[in-house]
Parts: structure tokens; C-alpha cells; sequence
């Protein structure tokens, strides 16, 4: 199911030695030295502020080691929250920057890899995106390649003949299917050895994720914006999430919709043309891609060596050492994608994400990577680090009250023990570093609710202002119950990546669990949060840290219910996706619900029709 083999060489990268690709045209790269100095302007400045805080809570006795440590670590998380408030704003900026124009026609590949995903889902997937891509008007050709790399011999058998149906519809030249005997390196393998093998034929490729829609305007806006620019090497696009049925993927999608966006804009504006690539919905140059992003297995042995799990930052890191420019562009409209549908499947996922971004931190330092790449990479590693220090300031909070406490707060009298007794904090500092936290965790997201208000003042798109409003209290609330969960999941996975670890690559999924797996898998969370109920009525714990005592406690209940659909869940958080489909989507909805069977036993959903 293959066309002729057009091998094309893609060496192995050194790290440790600076490569400048001949090919890539020489300068002309945009670099945006005011949205940077704001972004870090802004994140510093604030960030000093709350340092500053600290010291005038702290000066009256002298700033002891443990009153250090507190300011060092807060200093240290805050400053990511700090960096996404700066992004936010950056992104409420009018004017941002569309595709230009067209070029010379590109003949294009469309790669999707897949890795025993449901064969329903991607003959799906697939049937819609070549059925829009087919009313397209462009100069450009596409053939969609599926590069499968799944183990379960029944499931390839069914791949096989999904493949047999899509090529009767579309044509033999239009798709085509390849299977991997041994999935060598994983993804980012399952790519080089299409393009060590067919990548001659073809001037560019573009990536997709098994969970991948697109509009065929999507792909050949994309087509075209690389072909516009010889400069760039790679231009990724936005994905936007659809086809959410629980309360966590339909909250999940809500976000993405009215904050994502906002920040997406304002992570283009500080990127300039040095922008990150998400690992799919991205298109790149072949020859570029095999020239210079050629993936070395990581010296040692797994979680820090071996293949490069998280290998998409890793490969715009190095085309844009060998001089290629990266663009991100979230004006293209039509990219789209799905989320797990549980905290659970998302939890799992996060864990192969923090030992790929973990890995990071190793190749950090390697010869010739531009400054913005390094930051890529370090904030991609901060995004699970960070937890570790919330933690741990956390933790010397409560030491710290047991220190000023000479003696523990009585919450309860004895003779009237139904009657709680709550200290008052009488220190303004403390009331002012909770409100600029606080503030600063939900101001991204109330900026990205502006700014989607300001594009449809009516809020049509997102049910009316009504539904709207009462949607985005109910995101802010569930997330500040799931923040908590998500620290100490996140410190869970860090510690499973130090301590050896290996959670490799394994087929996404979102099976249901009973009472008893959910106890199992939070147990991490409840014991965190038993713990500090018992600080508590010890009488040494904080007022404000009782809430994520609380959320801690509750972690398996609230992890159940949010996997769970809701009648309300989706009569509220409506998004453009929903309220306004576009025609891929609606084809996709129809197609969905017509139940057509792949003969796949392990299948249990729809796909296209014959």
C-alpha cells in the first residue's frame, strides 16, 4: 500500500557540535525585543514585588533561614505565574501577524502516525479530512501517508482493511499505509523512517496526532504559508479541542477555546520567528527536517537516555540551530484535536510528557541552540518542576506557623465544641501576598474571558452571555479544586523519572475504572491531604490551606465525578466548536453517529462509511 521508495539520507545530530544547515537562507528572522523586554519585564518586576512583600513581612526579627528559604521558593514559582499574566496580556494586543500570500506549489505529504489507537476513530479522522481537503481550491497536492506502528496483530488486520475502504473511496494514489515491524524510537522513529525511505518525493510533510482534524482550508493555509517564506523551515498551527463528552474534557476544551487562544497569541508575539513545534498539526520541510533534526539516542540508560520521548522541541531546537525560522500561527483557523476524556487518562499522558521535558533539561546546554530554544525547553521542564516547589513551600509555610505559633491555635472550645473559633490574620502582608497570588492565577484567565468577549460582544459563539459567564465561573472554580491534584500528580511523576522510572510509549486510552482504582491510583493526594487535616486540628496550619486539605481529601470523588457526563456540563461550557461547527466537524458528527463497523473486536465505536 506504499508508492515507490525515494530514500533521502537523515544523519543523526551531535549535540555537542554546532551545525549551520547551507540550505537555510540567511537572515531576515523577526526578532520581537519589545514583546520580549515587556514578557520579562513584567514577570520580573512583579515577581521582585512579592519578594519585596516577604522581606517587609519577615524584617522586624531579621530574615532567618527558614524565612529565606520561604522567599527563594515563592520567588521561584511565582515567577512562572508572573510570565503567563505577561503572555496574556501580550496576546490581548490587536494586530497580530496572518500567513503571507501564497508561493511556488508544494507536494506535500501528510503523515499521521499511529499506535494501536481505536481503528474506528482514525478511519474517522481520516474519511473527513480528505472528503474537505477534496473541495479545497489549491495548487498544492497532498497523499496522506498512515505510518502505523501498533503491536496487536488484530488491530493491524483491522488497519488493513479500514485502509482497503478509504483507498476505494478516495483512490490508490491519494492514501496510502505502512507498518512498522519494530517501533524503533517511538513517534519521532516512525517519522524518520518515512523520510529515510519516501521524503525524496516530497517537498514538504505535514504532522498530524492520531486525535487529528483538520479543514482542508487549514491545510492549505498551512501549505501556503511555508511555501510563502523560503526562510521557514516549519510553521505550526493551533489546535483547537472538539468532541469533549465529560465534565473534564469539556472543561479542558472550554479553556482551550477562550484562554488558549489568547495565549497562543501572545506566546507568537515574544517568539517571533523562533517559535516551538507541539509535535503534530505542524507543516516542515522535508529536506530541512532530514538535513538537520536527525534525533541521537540520549547516552544511558532510560528515563534520561535512550530515545527522545518529547522529540518535537528537541527538533525545532535544532532546525532553528541550523538556521531555519519557526512560525507559530494561531490565526489559522480549522486545526483541531481531541483531550482525554478523564483526569486519569490526562494524569498518565502528563507522566511520558514530564520524563520527554525532563530529558530536556540534559540538552539543555547543547552546542548552538538559540536562547528562545533554551527557554523552550527549560519552561517545558519548570511546567512539572514547578510543583516541586509549591510543594515544599507548602511545607515550610507550615513550619513556619508552627514557628510563630508559641502555641497551636484553638479552633474548638471546649465548651462549646460545635462552635469553630477562626483566628484572624491581623498581619497585611500575609492578606496581600494571597490576593497578589491569587489574582495573578486567575487574571490569564480572566484576560483570555475579555478578549473572547471583545471578538463576539454578543457571545453567540459561546451560548450567549448568560452561559458564557456562568461557564467561566465554573472553569475558575473546578480549576482551583483540580490544582492541588494536579502539584502533587506532578511531583509524583518527577519523582517516578528520578527514582528510574522508565513510562516509555504507550497507545493513549480512557478506560473507566471502579471506586477501588480511583482510591489506588489518588492515594498520593489523600495522604497529603489526611496529613494536613491533622496540622490543622493541631491547630498549625493556615486558614487558606484548608481548601487544598480539603481538595487533596476528596481527590478520587472529585477525579470520578469529573470523568463522568453531566447534563449541565454540556448544557453550559459551549465553545465555537460547538455552537458554530465548521463543515469538518459537523461531517465528523454525522459520521460518528452513523455506528458504521470496522469488523475490529476490540472496537467499540463508529467510523465512515463504505
Amino acid at each position: 500500500m506504499m508508492p515507490k521508495e525515494a530514500p533521502l539520507p537523515m544523519p543523526r545530530q551531535q549535540l555537542e557540535v554546532r551545525m549551520t544547515d547551507p540550505n537555510a537562507p540567511q537572515g531576515g528572522a523577526r526578532t520581537p525585543y519589545t514583546s520580549r523586554l515587556f514578557l520579562f519585564g513584567f514577570a520580573l518586576l512583579s515577581t521582585l514585588g512579592l519578594a519585596l512583600i516577604f522581606a517587609d513581612w519577615f524584617r522586624m526579627d531579621g530574615v532567618s533561614g527558614l524565612e529565606g528559604t520561604v522567599i527563594v521558593l515563592a520567588v521561584f514559582t511565582f515567577f512562572w505565574i508572573a510570565l503567563s499574566v505577561a503572555m496574556a496580556m501580550l496576546g490581548c494586543l490587536p494586530g497580530a501577524e496572518r500567513p503571507k500570500g501564497k508561493g511556488p506549489a508544494l507536494k506535500t505529504a501528510v503523515l499521521l502516525p499511529i499506535y494501536g489507537e481505536p481503528v474506528e476513530e482514525i478511519g474517522l479522522n481520516v474519511g473527513v479530512i480528505l472528503a474537505d481537503l477534496a473541495r479545497a481550491s489549491t495548487d498544492h497536492s497532498f497523499t496522506l501517508f498512515i505510518l502505523s506502528d501498533t503491536r496487536q496483530p488484530a488491530k493491524v488486520a483491522a488497519e488493513i482493511r479500514m485502509m482497503a475502504r478509504l483507498r476505494r473511496r478516495f483512490g490508490m494514489d491519494v492514501i496510502h499505509y505502512r507498518h512498522r515491524a519494530e517501533n524503533t524510537g517511538y513517534k519521532a522513529g516512525n517519522i524518520e523512517d518515512w523520510v529515510m525511505r519516501w521524503g525524496a518525493s516530497y517537498e514538504a510533510m505535514l504532522v498530524l496526532d492520531a486525535d487529528s482534524v483538520m479543514t482542508g482550508e487549514a491545510l492549505v493555509t498551512l501549505t501556503d504559508a511555508l511555501s510563502a517564506e523560503p526562510s521557514l523551515g516549519m510553521v505550526q498551527s493551533i489546535p483547537r479541542l472538539f468532541g469533549a463528552r465529560s465534565l473534564f474534557a469539556r472543561l479542558q476544551q472550554f479553556s482551550n477555546a477562550v484562554y488558549g487562544t489568547t495565549l497562543a497569541r501572545g506566546l507568537a508575539r515574544w517568539t517571533g520567528d523562533e517559535a516551538n513545534y507541539w509535535g503534530h498539526n505542524a507543516i516542515m520541510r522535508v529536506r530541512a527536517f532530514a538535513d538537520c533534526a536527525g534525533l541521537p539516542d540520549l547516552p544511558g540508560r532510560a528515563p534520561f537516555g535512550g530515545p527522545v520521548l518529547s522529540h518535537d522541541f528537541i527538533e525545532a531546537a535544532l532546525l532553528r540551530r541550523a538556521g531555519w525560522r519557526i512560525r507559530f500561527v494561531p490565526e489559522i483557523e480549522g486545526s483541531y484535536e481531541t483531550t482525554p476524556e478523564s483526569l486519569i487518562a490526562h494524569i498518565m499522558r502528563d507522566r511520558r510528557w514530564c520524563q520527554g521535558n525532563l530529558q530536556h533539561l540534559r540538552m539543555l546546554f547543547s552546542a548552538g541552540f538559540k536562547s528562545v530554544s533554551r527557554m523552550h525547553l527549560f519552561q517545558g521542564a519548570m511546567a512539572y518542576c514547578a510543583s516541586l516547589g509549591w510543594f515544599a513551600l507548602l511545607i515550610l509555610w507550615v513550619f513556619l506557623g508552627i514557628r510563630e505559633s508559641a502555641e497551636p491555635v484553638i479552633y474548638f472550645d471546649a465548651g462549646n465544641p460545635l462552635y469553630v473559633s477562626w483566628p484572624e490574620m491581623d498581619q497585611f502582608a500575609k492578606l496581600l501576598i494571597l490576593c497578589l497570588v491569587y489574582g495573578m492565577l486567575v487574571a490569564p484567565k480572566l484576560l483570555g474571558a475579555l478578549r473572547f468577549w471583545a471578538m463576539d460582544p454578543r457571545l453567540e459563539s459561546a451560548g450567549g452571555p448568560l452561559r458564557f459567564w456562568a461557564s467561566w465561573v465554573v472553569e475558575v472554580a473546578f480549576s482551583v479544586l483540580l490544582a492541588p491534584l494536579m502539584m502533587i500528580q506532578h511531583i509524583i511523576a518527577v519523582l517516578r523519572t528520578l527514582a528510574g522510572v522508565d513510562t516509555g510509549w504507550k497507545p493513549r486510552g480512557d478506560a473507566s475504572i471502579g471506586i477501588k482504582g480511583y482510591l489506588r491510583f489518588h492515594l498520593g493526594e489523600m495522604a497529603v491531604g489526611a496529613a494536613m487535616l491533622g496540622i490543622f486540628a493541631a491547630g498549625y496550619l493556615s486558614l487558606w490551606l484548608l481548601p487544598i486539605a480539603g481538595s487533596l481529601l476528596l481527590a478520587p470523588l472529585i477525579s470520578a465525578l469529573s470523568s463522568r457526563e453531566w447534563k449541565w456540563a454540556k448544557a453550559l461550557l459551549l465553545t465555537p466548536q460547538e455552537v458554530m461547527p465548521p463543515r469538518v466537524l459537523q461531517q465528523h458528527a454525522a459520521e460518528l453517529n452513523s455506528k458504521t463497523d470496522w469488523e475490529d473486536p476490540s472496537s467499540s465505536g463508529a467510523t465512515i462509511p463504505a
